[in-house]
């Protein structure tokens, strides 16, 4: 399948990138390029949380006309204070990438593969795409229940708690107790696998 030339893959490394540079285009002018015969560029990019990049890569022959389309995961982080202020490590699908957040118009550009790593990957991207759409719709003062008391790091146990911000910042939504009132966040990720049900919505 379709890869990034080994001259510029990195195994982790911090870079500077100009405040005007988007992620996408640092990104093509850090693995795209053309010569006389093979061309790559990236078609488009999506970040999750802050701190992963998915992207879909052509991959062209100028040769033969053969087309690839493949994609590759970038964990991302930021230094603002410093001049290396932006950090990176990627990952092509076909190493089996850890990570399964990519969204479904980044899957749609993929070309058919036979890698079995990439193809497990995708199957898992596909897979949690399909647990949120079936995930039921929450929208703000929504009173969920747990099937099971669920655990939190304060040591507690929730079995129902009231959603009080929708916005998911960084992947994560902001709950509270409703009887008793603290505050706790949950991921989508978690939600997903826990089993849950809707008691009450706001009038």
């Amino acid at each position: 399948m379709g890869c990034l030339p080994d001259w510029r893959r990195q195994a982790g490394t911090y870079t500077h990138k100009d405040s005007s540079l988007s992620i996408k285009d640092f990104f093509n002018q850090e693995f795209g390029f053309a010569s006389d015969r093979r061309t790559v560029k990236l078609l488009d990019c999506a970040v999750v949380n802050f701190r992963e990049a998915y992207l879909a890569f052509e991959d062209l022959d100028r040769a033969t006309g053969k087309r690839e389309v493949f994609a590759v995961v970038c964990l991302l982080d930021y230094k603002p204070n410093d001049y290396y202020n932006f950090g990176y490590k990627d990952m092509e699908e076909s190493e089996g990438p850890y990570y399964y957040n990519c969204p479904e118009r980044i899957l749609r550009l993929l070309t058919p593969t036979t890698n079995e790593y990439a193809l497990k990957w995708r199957k898992k991207c596909w897979e949690r795409i399909e647990s949120l759409k079936s995930m039921p719709k929450l929208t703000q003062g929504d009173i969920i229940e747990f099937q099971k008391p669920m655990p939190f790091s304060d040591g507690t146990e929730q079995s129902r708690l009231q959603l009080v911000d929708d916005s998911n910042r960084r992947g994560f939504l902001r709950f509270q107790d409703p009887d008793r009132g603290g505050y706790y966040r949950v991921s989508r990720e978690v939600l997903i696998s826990t089993p849950f049900r809707i008691i009450r919505t706001p009038a």
